[in-house]
């Protein structure tokens, strides 16, 4: 039996030129789902934290790429009197990354980086300004004082589905109608679609639910279809859409603007728990602390409110929970 072989022909073999247009464009391809990788604000981190220290390299006449632990060690000892030690681990995460994805030996992963860190730490470091937690007293008090016209009905729904479904701002920023779904285990209430989160950065999508309550002016559900029906009303039916954006801009003419940042919802809830005569500034993640902490005082279990919050240890939790109670679980007390 005779084998016969195909002879491949000039056309059938891949010429140079066509070879490298063919890497590169892997090679950009690969770098762009590198990139899809890392949300927005981490890609913003990253690059204003390079930009510092190559910047800082230069000055002094050092190579930023590749750098050796010394130069890696100096700037950070530089840099500490002005930095918090979090910024300046953000800011060591960002070079040990460089030299990783270029394949150099990684300065940051040595004993003299560790041991400046740690010297840091120790004369530098300080309680880390973290945002207080909105606790239930204080959400009912900012609710009693919300106004009725479409801001108030707006920052109402923002606040209770907020702090009910224990989001971020960024969660709550890019929430859209098409987003809302109905519980099949309970019709009365609502699940909420995550399409990306700090913790589903590949999209994969979380559903977090909202329960109803029988006070009507504390229900998530209530305050989000009286709000859906207040933007009807001022704008359409487009506005409430399924793509369209739940939170929008509202000017003080009362008119509709377009969709609402993460930066926006945080300066709502600063300025409404503000003007209910708060004595604390309350910011962006104090909705989603205040959640957990209030579930944590009540003795709901962990695991449920993990699966509200999503965090996956309840590492986190224990660190916000351990913030607050703190007299009533004082050792001395009823002792003497």
């Amino acid at each position: 039996m005779t084998t016969h072989h195909t002879a491949l022909t000039p056309a059938h073999i891949p010429d140079q030129l066509s070879i490298r247009v063919q890497r590169s464009a892997l090679a950009d391809t690969v770098q762009r789902l590198q990139h899809a990788s890392k949300s927005p604000a981490t890609r913003r981190a990253y690059a204003g934290d390079s930009l510092a220290f190559d910047t800082w390299c230069r000055s002094l006449g050092y190579s930023a790429m590749p750098a050796t632990p010394d130069t890696v060690a100096q700037y950070l000892a530089d840099n500490a009197p002005r930095l918090t030690v979090a910024t300046l681990r953000r800011h060591l995460a960002t070079i040990s990354k460089a030299h990783q994805v270029a394949g150099l030996p990684n300065p940051c992963k040595t004993s003299q980086v560790a041991d400046t860190v740690a010297g840091i730490r120790a004369k530098h470091g300080k309680p880390q300004d973290t945002a207080p937690g909105l606790l239930a007293d204080g959400m009912r008090a900012t609710l009693d004082s919300l106004p009725t016209d479409l801001a108030g009905v707006r920052d109402r729904a923002l606040l209770l589905v907020g702090w009910c479904a224990g989001l971020r701002r960024s969660e709550l920023a890019a929430l859209t109608w098409g987003d809302i779904e109905t519980d099949p285990a309970d019709s009365r209430g609502r699940l909420l679609l995550l399409r990306r989160s700090k913790t589903d950065q590949a999209g994969a999508g979380e559903r977090v639910p909202i329960a109803t309550d029988s006070d009507l002016s504390r229900c998530p559900v209530t305050a989000l279809e009286t709000w859906r029906t207040a933007l009807r009303g001022a704008g359409g039916a487009d506005t409430v859409a399924p793509g369209a954006p739940i939170l929008r801009q509202v000017n003080r003419h009362g008119q509709l603007g377009g969709s609402m940042s993460g930066q926006a919802v945080a300066f709502v809830i600063a300025r409404r728990t503000e003007q209910a005569g708060l004595p604390v500034r309350y910011r962006g993640h104090s909705l989603r602390k205040g959640l957990v902490q209030q579930a944590g005082l009540a003795g709901v279990s962990d695991s449920a409110v993990m699966a509200t919050t999503r965090h996956r240890s309840v590492t986190m939790l224990r660190a916000y929970q351990e913030q607050v109670g703190l007299v009533t679980k004082c050792a001395s007390r009823g002792l003497l």
